[in-house]
């Protein structure tokens, strides 16, 4: 079993599920995580990023998932549409 594997089933990670949204010509990157009822968004896949990991430690500690924000591990999932995937590249 890998390292990884053993640290996700010691200390999973939270999971942030990524969606890119083309508005008025205008791309943000929205992310939420059910479990930390976590919602934010960046106008770059970067910028959402950063935001998650600013807000991802007071969001845990308010879920009541204690203190120790240093162990947080976040997992970003992208999902996008064939559409989705086209309209970006141009």
């Amino acid at each position: 079993m890998s390292v990884k594997n053993r640290l996700d089933r010691i200390n999973p990670p939270y999971i942030v599920e990524v969606i890119c949204d083309t508005e008025n010509n205008e791309t943000w990157w929205v992310g939420t995580c059910d479990k930390l009822r976590l919602a934010t968004e960046g106008q770059t896949y970067e910028e959402l990023q950063q935001r998650v990991w600013e807000i991802a430690p007071e969001m845990h500690e308010l879920q009541g998932y204690g203190k120790e924000s240093d162990n947080i591990r976040i997992s970003f999932i992208q999902t996008e549409s064939h559409h989705e995937h086209q309209r970006l590249e141009m």
